[in-house]
């Protein structure tokens, strides 16, 4: 066997600054079942102390809470790094993006590239003192092929023809075609038992949180805190940063007015409105840094849409698609709903990843939409329902907002659904088959354009997990094509190409609407040492006191 390196170019444009002027109630209450060892009092002891408690402990501000304690239900950031404290998974990217061992001491592919061994780590003890082995490994990449488990991981699994396990500390993943993008999908399937997983369901799963992460599962009381504690038997280097509470606070001026009195010691996501005022306090100071978080809308473009019953969906004319993309003044949206933090999209393709290619804006253009729009058979418009979220992204219910407003200015009437993304990504799946137009965010660090084009824009079938997050069910078979040869190619530059050649044909085939990439915003006490990841995952064991 030989071994194959992947090299990952990821972009590193943390910024000094941006443009000007960028200068709840608890419903309940989840407790781990066999964690080992901790309970009510120990929690108002430990993980849930607050900030004023010393350099052992963390409290740190999220702009919504998690979706599930299950972690296959949602691949969605703010539970991801949630989850990530608690499950591991074979590989792990560090802070530059860069895939290093976790789970997986080492790995190797076979000489034809289809076959991928990983020789996992030996001692390593689940939190509740059990050892770890394949099986649980096995048990748990099963669960996350499985769309029906519900997993939303099976994107990540799509090359996957058949996982073993010769030994209790190896696991052979087999592939039909080669798969350049292993290393990023393996990194992304967490470790639970087997036991835990195997034939279980979402409530299932939830109900015993046992990992082999740096830090155990305390409580969790939805909306209010979820509480954490450093896992002291931990295979590798236990963290400083002992107890942990994650407090999702929706409201901006609430997490604004947590921080400027103390109460939290870290804030993700502060209103663009606030962040002169919080960098001009005294012993608090502001993060910024582009990210990869790309805002969009999918358009359903499907001619015989079931969701336009009896007459043909006016989205499914390139025409249409690309007056819809005239129609909306991004830079306005980015100068007065974003004030400033956040940065031109023209295209899926973040800057510095294979595949990437300079790209300019088309240019708001009103009267060219209604030009085209004529020219498509729809001069007096139609009418669309727009499904967004309005607790998840960057100010989300005001761009969508403004994004109806710009829609309506051409003709096109837009009925507005928002929703809290407790509803909003279940809503909008692409097997849901419920939204003609919306408005999401998507971010992948893999620093691999074909991820993105894997996820976002192949044809969706879920049951082999490609396309799992097209929701606009764009079909064109040339890229469908295109990104299957580009999976054959591990040489960089040639993948480059053939990606890139496919993002080209999508985009001028207007397959989504590209608004801008969110600028990530953070806030922290002065006493405090961070450098945020350019996946945005905030990571407890990162931080330390000065």
């Amino acid at each position: 066997m030989k071994k194959r390196t992947l090299s990952l170019l990821v972009a590193a444009a943390i910024t000094a600054g941006c443009l000007a002027g960028c200068g709840g109630g608890t419903t309940g209450t989840t407790t781990a079942a066999g964690t080992g060892g901790t309970n009510g009092a120990q929690a108002d002891a430990g993980a849930s102390q607050d900030s004023a408690s010393g350099k052992d402990s963390l409290v740190i501000a999220m702009a919504s809470d998690i979706l599930s304690m299950d972690p296959y239900k949602y691949d969605e950031g703010p539970t991801n790094q949630v989850m990530l404290h608690i499950y591991e998974a074979m590989l792990m990217q560090d802070a530059d993006m860069k895939f290093q061992p976790c789970l997986a001491e080492s790995w190797e592919t076979s000489d034809d590239g289809l076959t991928w061994t990983f020789h996992l780590r030996e001692g390593v003890k689940f939190h509740d003192g059990e050892e770890m082995d394949s099986a649980d490994v096995l048990a748990s990449i099963k669960t996350a092929m499985n769309p029906d488990s519900p997993s939303a991981f099976s994107g990540y699994t799509s090359t996957f023809s058949k996982v073993e396990a010769p030994d209790a500390h190896t696991v052979t993943i087999t592939t039909d075609t080669p798969n350049p993008l292993m290393l990023f999908h393996v990194a992304q399937i967490y470790v639970l038992k087997q036991e835990n997983v195997e034939g279980k369901t979402e409530e299932e799963i939830s109900d015993v949180v046992v990992g082999t992460g740096r830090y155990k599962f305390v409580e969790q009381v939805k909306e209010d805190h979820l509480d954490l504690t450093a896992n002291e038997d931990y295979w590798g280097e236990v963290p400083e940063i002992k107890n942990v509470r994650f407090r999702p606070i929706t409201n901006e001026a609430t997490r604004t007015a947590t921080m400027l009195t103390g109460e939290v010691d870290f804030t993700i996501d502060i209103s663009v409105r606030d962040i002169d005022r919080l960098d001009g306090t005294d012993g608090i100071s502001v993060l910024r840094q582009q990210g990869l978080r790309e805002i969009y809308l999918n358009l359903d473009s499907r001619e015989d849409s079931p969701l336009f019953p009896g007459q043909k969906n006016p989205m499914s004319d390139p025409k249409v698609r690309q007056a819809m993309y005239l129609a909306i003044d991004e830079d306005t949206i980015i100068k007065n709903i974003m004030n400033g933090c956040a940065f031109e999209m023209n295209s899926i393709i973040p800057e510095n990843y294979v595949g990437y290619t300079p790209v300019e804006r088309e240019k708001y253009d009103p009267e060219k939409a209604k030009q085209l729009l004529a020219e498509a058979g729809y001069p007096d418009g139609f009418e669309v329902t727009l499904d967004a979220s309005n607790d998840r992204y960057m100010n989300d219910e005001q761009i969508a907002q403004a994004v109806a407003g710009f829609l309506e200015k051409v003709g096109i009437k837009v009925n507005l659904n928002l929703m809290p993304k407790s509803n909003f990504f279940t809503y909008i799946k692409p097997a849901e088959n419920k939204s003609m137009l919306l408005q999401t965010g998507w971010a992948d660090a893999s620093g691999d354009g074909l991820s993105l084009l894997h996820d976002m824009l192949r044809t969706y079938d879920r049951e082999s997990g490609q396309g799992t997050v097209n929701r606009g069910h764009y079909s064109n078979a040339e890229v469908d094509a295109l990104i299957s040869e580009a999976f054959n190619e591990f040489d960089d530059a040639r993948r480059g190409e053939l990606v890139a050649k496919a993002e080209k044909i999508a985009r001028d085939d207007y397959a989504y609407i590209p608004l801008h990439f969110e600028q990530d915003t953070y806030a922290i006490k002065d006493t405090l040492n961070y450098t945020p990841r350019m996946n945005k995952y905030v990571l407890a064991w990162e931080f330390s006191y000065k």
